[in-house]
Order: structure tokens, then sequence, then C-alpha cells
């Protein structure tokens, strides 16, 4: 056979491997992408739609209701009684504002679709930003929804979000530059401005503009004149705010907050990096899903500097470097890192490019990509469903939950009722997390909130102190004459401990999340709150009638999570929590007796109860009936310490009795 002819039977018979694809800017998603598209945003939407918990968002109300009643912009704190001469630099002001105005209009159910239309528009920017070169549809889609995943930890009634959209907003518009779309560059000076008076994270503007000026400089060869010009004003605006040149240098002071031996980075969880969450043996617990989808995506975003440095997006490049380490610190900032490498992303990683690289026939690719979208899809149906019966988030214990109204498991909007209707005599000394809501619910000043930039750390410190040492707790009731103590036991349990047995307190009110202790004096006894203090748990099944403990058997971890999909889950937060406070007052038996109502209740998903109560049993020399308890436990967390070190003293005790 002639060598010409054998060509063209190669010709013939040679099947293409697949093409990478790309989706040019103007053309529409097929319509298997589109439908995916759409999950992605339904799936953003469950997750947006979430009770007010954050405990900030008391304080971010009370502020907005100030500035709307015509006290102006504050200079001094006016929120707490213990910092009334420190400095107040509110730049958060125009987020309170309209935080408070859609309050006002529509209570919690306002605030949720506040910050739902700002998730909404935030996602749709960087779909719009990824759209601006051509892109490969499959990766845009899945790598909007893992970002959309990897972010939800944060879509609480912050104005963080607020920033966050801002931010989306200035990268569209210099990647459109960037891209030599037309652009009015006039707008970054605006947008800048708007930026400083809602949120102190508008520095983060400043850094956006300067990654991109660098770039396209390395990239042309020479300075972009427009941009500079432009850019040059929107490092100026700003000054125009409340404060004026203190306004614009607020934020470098909040930097010190993060360092490693400062008291609030070492005690306050959203600093913690996504990559060492610091977890503890008695609680293991954290949401698997954002944080290793961010993992994840930390790992594509530096594969992608590769590809982005041979297609010379030098300032694509940059913003992913500048922002990554941010988020590689700490939690609260991982949707920034999301932002800012979303798109550029999708535009050097191309899932088609795999299938090139697998040496995949193009009827083969189809196929692969059409399996890709599918479980992606049917991954958000199955994460919405979870997110929709609350299964999502208690399966991680957290107490965030599905809906518009406020979050009672989080804020204590109860105890403010009853602090509102108790008359008690003295100045309050609450917990940090509770000073936002507090300072908002009820009349009285706080001692403290969440606003470090007030607080500051030699206050804090001193706070500290007095949270875990009696002589200063003392030295404070004299120095502020402090009447009641409010504070979530569950978070504080040494000095919910410390109180009760100490004589100058006395227990007022305890609820599912907070408890109150008032001062000793002729006044005590009218203070407290009986039908609370002395509730006791509702009769409830032995311990050897219980779900897993010679009663019915418990369900399979698989039957539980399926379970999530169709039926609304809960976790008995009242009777479990109170079995908690009861435990840390060594109240055993009224300890066990909650524990085995929350089970009997429902609790038995969840293996924790059954460690707890089988420390109850174990401090009432219950021996084998703890020993049950442990054993559940193990069965389903085997690397659990404190039900493995409770057993194998256990079997001493048994070993010492023969």
């Amino acid at each position: 056979m002639g060598k010409k002819k054998q060509d063209r039977l190669k010709k013939t018979t040679a099947v293409p491997t697949a093409q990478i694809q790309y989706l040019e800017q103007a053309a529409p998603l097929p319509p298997a992408h589109r439908l995916l598209l759409l999950l992605m945003f339904l799936l953003l939407g469950v997750l947006a739609i979430r009770q007010v918990g954050s405990m900030d968002a008391g304080f971010h109300l009370k502020a907005g209701d100030y500035i709307l009643s015509g006290h102006g912009w504050p200079g001094t704190d006016p929120f707490t009684y213990t910092l009334n001469d420190h400095p107040y630099t509110d730049t958060t002001w125009g987020y309170q504002v309209m935080l408070t105005l859609a309050h006002k209009a529509a209570d919690a159910p306002g605030m949720v679709v506040f910050h739902l239309l700002i998730l909404m528009a935030l996602f749709f920017i960087l779909y719009r930003t990824a759209r601006l070169a051509p892109v490969d549809p499959a990766t845009l889609v899945i790598l909007l929804g893992a970002g959309i995943l990897a972010c939800e930890m944060r879509y609480e009634v912050r104005p963080e979000m607020l920033s966050c959209l801002f931010l989306a907003a200035l990268l569209y518009l210099l990647h459109r530059h960037a891209h030599g779309l037309k652009v009015p560059l006039w707008f970054l000076p605006l947008l800048l401005w708007l930026w400083a008076n809602c949120h102190a994270l508008f520095v983060l503007g400043w850094a956006a503009l300067a990654c991109v000026a660098v770039g396209l400089w390395l990239k042309d060869r020479k300075p972009d004149k427009p941009l500079l010009l432009w850019s040059g004003l929107a490092f100026l605006t700003p000054l125009v705010n409340p404060y004026g040149l203190k306004g614009v240098l607020f934020p470098f002071t909040l930097m010190t907050r993060f360092q490693k031996g400062n008291p609030f980075a070492q005690s306050i969880g959203e600093f913690v990096s996504p990559f060492s969450l610091n977890l503890s043996d008695a609680y293991p617990f954290y949401p698997h899903w954002p944080i290793w989808t961010f993992r994840i995506l930390a790992v594509l975003i530096l594969l992608s500097l590769l590809f982005l440095l041979k297609q010379r997006k030098y300032w694509a490049v940059l913003l992913c470097l500048a922002f990554f380490p941010l988020s590689a610190k700490m939690i609260r900032n991982i949707p920034l890192l999301v932002i800012v490498s979303l798109p550029v992303m999708a535009w050097a990683l191309p899932l088609s490019g795999l299938w090139r690289l697998l040496g995949m026939r193009e009827s083969g690719a189809r196929r692969a990509r059409l399996a890709v979208l599918g479980i992606a899809g049917a991954l958000a149906i199955l994460l919405g469903l979870r997110v929709l019966t609350n299964a999502y988030y208690v399966s991680t214990r957290r107490v965030d939950r599905f809906g518009w109204g406020w979050n009672r498991l989080a804020l204590p909007l109860d105890a403010a009722d009853y602090l509102k209707g108790a008359g008690i005599k003295g100045a309050m000394l609450n917990h940090l997390n509770f000073g936002g809501a507090l300072m908002w619910a009820q009349p009285e000043r706080v001692f403290i909130d969440g606003r470090l930039e007030v607080v500051g750390e030699d206050f804090y410190r001193s706070y500290l102190e007095m949270m875990s040492s009696t002589e200063a707790l003392e030295a404070a009731v004299s120095r502020y004459g402090i009447g009641y103590v409010i504070l979530p036991y569950a978070v504080a349990p040494r000095f919910a401990g410390q109180l009760s047995v100490d004589p100058r307190w006395r227990l007022s009110y305890v609820d599912p999340l907070a408890v109150v202790y008032v001062r000793q004096g002729p006044d005590a006894e009218k203070w407290v709150d009986r039908t609370s203090v002395d509730r006791q748990a509702s009769a409830a099944l032995g311990v050897d009638a219980l779900p897993g403990l010679g009663g019915p058997e418990r369900r399979s971890s698989a039957m539980r999570w399926f379970a999530g999909l169709y039926s609304r889950q809960t976790f008995p937060s009242e009777s479990y929590n109170l079995g908690l406070f009861r435990y840390f007052r060594k109240e055993y038996p009224q300890a066990e007796a909650w524990f085995r109502s929350a089970l009997a209740s429902g609790g038995e998903a969840y293996y924790e109860i059954y460690l707890n109560l089988g420390s109850a049993l174990y401090q009432q020399k219950k021996y084998d009936e703890a020993a049950a308890c442990y054993e559940v436990v193990l069965r389903e967390a085997p690397e659990n310490k404190v039900a493995r070190e409770r057993l194998a003293a256990l079997d001493r005790v048994r070993m010492q009795k023969r």
C-alpha cells in the first residue's frame, strides 16, 4: 500500500480528541448549564434566607436608630456605660442606616430580604465578570456553586457582605477595562466614596486598584494613564465622610487586632484560619462543606496562577496573591478571596481541558461533561433540601436556622424580655457575645459588646480577667456598681460555675441560652424568676429504655442523613442546654434528667448528648449506665478522647472491685 493511501486511511479512521470549549462573551449559556446556574442561585437563596442570629445585628440597629433619630454621628460611645469616654468612629454608619430602615419596614424579615438582595447581586456580578472573557461554561457554573458554598458561613446580617458587593462591583469595572471593554472609569471614585461610608473594608478597594494598575503596566509595558488618574481620585474621595481623615485612617488601626499576640485574635473564633481550626476533643464539630470547599478552591487558585501568567493576565495574578493571605489567615475573610479569584479561575482552568488531557474522544467528553453537570446539580438540590429542613446546620451543631425571623437559639431575646420586666437595680455585667443584642432589645446600657474598635485591648483584657478571677470581678462590682450578670453559660461554663458557688450571687433566671445572676441583698428574692429557676425536666424514660441504651435501636447515620432531605430536623437545645447548665452547677441528678429528656425527645441522633449523660452518670457513680453511654459515643466517634478515657477509667474501677 502506498504512503499516500495510508495517510488518507489514517485521516478517515482517526477519532478526534475532545476540544477545549470556550463560550464567547456574548454567547448564551447552553441549556444544561443554564439549568445548573439556576440551581446554584436557588441554593444561594435558601442559604441566604437565614434567621437573624448575628451577635452584631443589635448594635447595628442601635447605631442606625441613633443616627436616624437626629443624634448625628457618634464621636464617643453612647451605648455602654463603661466605655462612654472611648472614641467611636462609626465607619459602618451607611450600612446601619439601610439595615435600620429595612427593620422598620418589615422587622426581621426585612433584614433577611435586605441581605438576600445583597448576596444575589454579589454573585450575579461575579457571574457577569467571568463572562467578560471566553470561558468554559461548565467551569464557570461549577465554580460559582463552589464559591456560594465556600462563603456561606458569612451569610449573616453583617456589613461585610455589603463590602463584598462593593468589591465585586469594583473588580467588574476593572476587569472590563483590563479587557479593553468600554467602562466609565469616572465611577471608580464614586464607588469608593460610597464604600467608605458603609464599611471600613473600603481599603481593600485601594488594594484592588493598585493591583490592576501595576498588572496592566507590566502587561503593556507602559502606565495606563486614565486608570491611574481616576484611581488617584478614588484614593481621595473616601475623605468625604463624617470623620474626615480620621475615618480614612481608622481601618489601619484595626490591623493590630489580627496579630497572634493580640487578645482579640487569641479568643475570637472568626479570627482563626480555615486551615487550622483548633478543634477540641470535646467539641469536634465544624462546617465541613464550606471549609473543605474553600480549601479545594485555594488549591485551584494557586494552580490557576500558572495559566494566568501564561495568558499575561498579570493584574489577575496580583489580585490573587494580594488577597490569598487575608483569607488563609482567618475564616471571616474567606469571601474576599472567592470574589477576587472566582472569575479569573474560570478563565484559567477550563474543565474541557481535563477531557483533552485525558485523551478522551469528543463523544466521551460530552458524556463526562453531562455527568459532571448532573452531579453538581444533584449536590445543589440535596444540599438545598437539607438547608430547608435545617439538617445542614444541625448536622454540625450550628445554631443557624433557615427562616425569616429572629434566631432565639443565638440571641438572648427571652432574657432581654425578663430584664425589661424584672426591675433589677444596679448596672449589668454582660458577656461580650450578648452586648449587641441586649443594647438593642432592652433599655439599659450594656457593659461591653463586640465593637472591638470601641473596646480596645486594655479594657478587653480586664474583662477577660473578671470573667476568670473572683477578685477582679469584685473589684469591677465596686467600681461600676454591678447588680447582675448575664451570660451564655454554654460559652462561659467556668464563669457560670464560679457564680453558682459564690454566696454573693444568686441565680435569678435561666433559659436554654442565657443565665442571670443577681447580687445578694434584701431585694434579691423578688428578682428571682421561679418559673425558670425551679423548672424540672419532664418525666423521662429511664436510662435502660432510651434509644441505643436498651430501648429502640438508634437509626444509622445514613438513615439520619436521608431523613434530613424531607423531614425538618431539630436539635433538643432546650433540654440539652439546661442539662449542661445543671452539670456546670454540679447538680448531677438534675443534669441527668435533662439529658434523658433530650434523648427521649429526639436527641438520639446526636452522640454528644450520650457523652454528657454518661458524664452526669459517672459523677453519680452509676458506672454501668455511664459505660453504656460511652460505648454509644465510640460506635459513632471512635476517636472521641473523653469517652475512651472514661471507659478506661471505668474498666479500672471494675477491676478494683473484683
